[in-house]
Order: structure tokens, then C-alpha cells, then sequence
């Protein structure tokens, strides 16, 4: 597909990529969105804990408030469609960005089935095993959970940063086998060339310090699941991609930070994408390289829709609007809708 003429416009301190990334991910506000949260066993005895938002419970919840004289419970009707969200390094279901996506698709009557990382809920896990960047296993695991509801004839597949990557590979790996009740996959800041990622961070960068920084908080929470002599050695480490090649890569597998990311990069399945595909990554975001955005991909694909505008941060793209949603929000909801103009 050709690439995707941007609508996005934006002026002021919100040109600045810093201030787009960081206000949107520290100050931005979502409400409406309460959970329900399911437990999910995994196959090798470690469990995800999914957080679902009814868009009928909600409607019915907004009805209630207008009719509080009203004490007979109204019959919702399922809701036909649903959107899986995947959050970022590190992030849970409670990031603003992805509430912002939950409420977005919660306003046209989907329901949102929002995952959290191993370790991530708020509950250590059982295993030592992360979910890594090319951890498509676990989206599979969540996605063939969400195919045993009936009520689901559409599933569109939704990510950010590392969900994105998760996301766009699961789907190229799938390639036409992929469930037919899945139509969609939305990829917001994905860095599918994980190398050029980290190369545009830059070892001692501000956002590889800041990755690197909640990654150790993360890993001295979970210290028992840890080796003793291991554990010992993180305070060590200078960088981020330190605990990628000692630590984190042969962990679960892999021999260095260069396999790792070589392995978990999307951008080798994203050709193989078989359903369209929607890529939303801005000129200025500071933690992505511009071979993430797959423009050469999207030019000669049947299949991928990559928009690239000048601003917008990582996992910004502000907006301001009553109803609260940025820019990728009603950008998602445009796609799923067909309303995109190529």
C-alpha cells in the first residue's frame, strides 16, 4: 500500500519529542475504564493475568447514572467485536495510552481484552521467564484464549512499543494461517528493527538509562526467582544492553544482546503480514529508528499501512478533544473502521 498521507497536526512544546513522550506517559488522564481481570494458565505452568472492559457494562453503567431511579438491571448484549492490547517494556494495563486505546475502542462497543506481562499485574509470576520483545507465544496463548468466546465474530490485534512488536510478529508468523476471526493488527511506535532501536537510544542515552533503570527495579523484585551469583551481578552492569546480552537473552535462550535482537524483531515477519496491517510511528521519536516505521515494506505490501508524521513522540501523538483520546486513538478507530484514506 502507499504510505499513509499523515493528518496529524500539532504546534508549540508539542513539536518537541521529549515533551510528547514524556507528558503523555506521566500526566495524561484517562477515566472510565474499570477492569476485570481473568488469570490465564500458560502452558509451562506460569499464568498471565488478562484485564478485560466490557463495552456493554459500561453503557449500561452510563445509562444507570441518567436513570438512577431505575432499579431493574437492563440485558446487555455481548458486543460481536473485540481489540487485544498489548503495553509496552515494562508498562501494565494501567499506562495512560493504553487506557486511552481501551476507552477509544470501548466508545464505538468493543470490548478490550488488555494483557499484562509475566511479572507485570501487580503479582510477581512463578517462573523466572520475562515476556520478551518476541514473546508472540504468550499474545497466541491470550488470542486463542479470547477464540473460545463465542460472542467474538471480529479480533483485532493492538500494540505499543514492545506490544507492537509482539503483535506485528504474531502476525507474520502466522502469515495466512492466521484465525480468520482475526481481521486487523495496529502497531503504535513499534520498533520492529530492534537494533536500530537501541541504536537511536544510544548506550548511555536518556531513555536507555531510564529503561535500564526500571528493568534492575524490576528484576530486585522478583530477586528470588533469581540465581544468588547472578543477582550479584546487575548492580554491575552500565547499560541497558548489558542485562540484554548477560542476562535476559540467554535466560530465554539466545546467545547475546545481538541474537536477541536479531531473533525478537518484527521486522523480518512483517512481509509475511497476511491481514492488514496499520503502523503508526512518528519522524521524531527519540527511542525509534526510521527502519521501524517499514516504509519500503509498505510501499510494495497488499497488506501494510505505515503513517509516518514529523510529530509525536513514543506512544503520544497528543491531542486535545472533549472526549479525551489523542490522536492514535481515534487513528486505530478510523482503521478498524475503514475510514483511513490512503
Amino acid at each position: 500500500m502507499p504510505i499513509i498521507q499523515t493528518s496529524y497536526r500539532t504546534s508549540h512544546i508539542w513539536k518537541d519529542a521529549h515533551f510528547s513522550t514524556i507528558y503523555p506517559s506521566t500526566l495524561r488522564k484517562v477515566t472510565g475504564i474499570q477492569y476485570e481481570r481473568e488469570r490465564l494458565e500458560l502452558w509451562d505452568g506460569d499464568f498471565l493475568d488478562l484485564d478485560w472492559s466490557k463495552a456493554g457494562a459500561i453503557n449500561k453503567k452510563a445509562k444507570s447514572k441518567k436513570k438512577e431511579e431505575t432499579k431493574v438491571d437492563e440485558v446487555v448484549q455481548p458486543s460481536k467485536s473485540l481489540a487485544i492490547l498489548s503495553h509496552g517494556f515494562l508498562g501494565n494495563t494501567t499506562r495512560p495510552y493504553l487506557l486511552g486505546g481501551a476507552k477509544a475502542f470501548n466508545s464505538i462497543g468493543w470490548d478490550v481484552l488488555a494483557w499484562n506481562h509475566r511479572g507485570l499485574s501487580g503479582e510477581k509470576n512463578r517462573l523466572e521467564r520475562m515476556t520478551i520483545h518476541g514473546g508472540s507465544d504468550e499474545l497466541e496463548a491470550v488470542v486463542n484464549h479470547a477464540l473460545t468466546k463465542d460472542n467474538y465474530e471480529e479480533i483485532v490485534l493492538v500494540g505499543y512499543s514492545k506490544g507492537a512488536n509482539i503483535s506485528l510478529k504474531y502476525a507474520g508468523e502466522k502469515g495466512e494461517e492466521i484465525p480468520d476471526k482475526v481481521k486487523k493488527v495496529i502497531a503504535v511506535s513499534c520498533p520492529t528493527d530492534l537494533q536500530g532501536s537501541v541504536n537511536a537510544m544510544g548506550k548511555t542515552g536518556f531513555y536507555a538509562e531510564r529503561f535500564k533503570s526500571k528493568l534492575l527495579k524490576f528484576l530486585k523484585n522478583r530477586w528470588e526467582l533469581i540465581d544468588n551469583q547472578i543477582f550479584r551481578e546487575f548492580d554491575k552492569y552500565k547499560y541497558l544492553d548489558d542485562f540484554t546480552n548477560n542476562y535476559i537473552a540467554p535466560l530465554h535462550g539466545m546467545k547475546d544482546a545481538e541474537e536477541y535482537y536479531e531473533q525478537c524483531a518484527a521486522a523480518p515477519y512483517v512481509p509475511k503480514i497476511r491481514i492488514p496491517a496499520f503502523i503508526l510511528n512518528a519522524k521524531n521519536d527519540p527511542v525509534l529508528s526510521e527502519s521501524c516505521a517499514m516504509l519500503d515494506v509498505a510501499k510494495n505490501s497488499d497488506y501494510i499501512f505505515s503513517e509516518y508524521p514529523n510529530y509525536g513522540g513514543h506512544c503520544g501523538f497528543y491531542a486535545s478533544n472533549p472526549e479525551g483520546l489523542y490522536y492514535g486513538d481515534k487513528r486505530m478507530l478510523e482503521f478498524v473502521q475503514d475510514k483511513i484514506i490512503v
